[in-house]
């Protein structure tokens, strides 16, 4: 029997999602409901549980619409397939096809898997084959590499020297709200503005954000989440696998004026010593392919990921 996520036990979501994925994709309570049903861009109408008649889940799909409403996006008529799971591959086949005819009937064209607005997957993880094999069979199209990196900070150096002279790295405080609201307008307008301001607003203040200071304005921006961080986004939401002492970096991005100077290496740097400082072992930074510029630095890659696809 089909129902919709508002009749389901969540408890046994979680027990699914647990079950199906290895060991290194396992997730807790919060994680689920922050990354789900708590996203204003979750599609109740799409998103679909399979539970038999004893009322057990055997299969669940979550799917998200695109947040065009909040920033420009790729595609406004794409939604995201953000989490799967099943016993059985019929189960979720008879999911998929009912929230594929519910999404046509509202001029849906193609459905991407994750890489949506609070996401669990960049892409469709290359180390979980009952997911890879379900997805081409669904008539997904895969392509692309994308990886999260990972090191444990506890002898982590930057490789070079911080500069000191001109440039300025240091924790955000709310006396630097504007100059960040103006570099993210004029040079992230889209997802990372969204995503840092709803952060921002979320976790009651700035302390997640270490920024790049030239000629005092805010030109350069490392996200920074630790065991502290009430609402884990991005590769945080591996925190499990990352131990108790857990940190995550990223998105990071300076502005096009101060490319060229190193200074983006040196913001990275920054952000991994503020890391260390407040107790940080086992660091992730999620959804990346600049494996050169992050492994200056000691980071290695770890979970991989491919793009996915698919026209209905």
């Amino acid at each position: 029997m089909i129902i919709d996520w508002r009749e389901a036990d969540h408890n046994q979501i979680l027990d699914l999602w647990n079950r199906f994925h290895p060991e290194r994709y396992k997730i807790d309570a919060d994680i689920l409901r922050i990354n789900t049903v708590d996203a204003d861009t979750f599609d109740w109408g799409a998103s679909l549980v399979d539970v038999d008649f004893d009322g057990d889940i055997r299969a669940f799909i979550s799917i998200k619409k695109a947040p065009a409403k909040h920033h420009k996006v790729g595609d406004p008529d794409a939604v995201h397939l953000s989490a799967i799971a099943f016993t059985d591959a019929t189960h979720a086949i008879d999911l998929m096809s009912d929230a594929k005819k519910t999404l046509r009937q509202r001029g849906v064209t193609s459905i991407l898997f994750g890489m949506d607005s609070r996401h669990f997957w960049p892409g469709v993880p290359t180390d979980v084959p009952q997911l890879n094999n379900f997805l081409t069979i669904e008539g997904f199209d895969l392509s692309g590499e994308y990886f999260d990196v990972e090191r444990d900070l506890l002898s982590y150096q930057p490789p070079r020297p911080i500069p000191t002279e001109q440039v300025e790295f240091r924790v955000l405080t709310e006396d630097d709200a504007r100059s960040l609201e103006k570099f993210f307008v004029r040079e992230f307008p889209g997802r990372w503005r969204y995503d840092m301001m709803w952060k921002i607003e979320r976790e009651g203040g700035f302390s997640g954000l270490v920024g790049l200071f030239y000629k005092g304005e805010v030109h350069g921006f490392a996200s920074i989440q630790d065991s502290s961080t009430k609402f884990p986004i991005g590769g945080a939401v591996w925190r499990s696998d990352l131990g108790e002492h857990w940190g995550a970096l990223g998105p990071i991005g300076v502005s096009q004026q101060v490319r060229g100077e190193g200074w983006g290496g040196a913001l990275l740097a920054a952000g991994l010593l503020e890391l260390k400082s407040r107790g940080t072992q086992k660091c992730i930074i999620d959804w990346t392919t600049l494996d050169e510029f992050y492994g200056k630095h000691g980071l290695e890659k770890s979970r991989i990921y491919r793009s996915a696809k698919l026209a209905i």
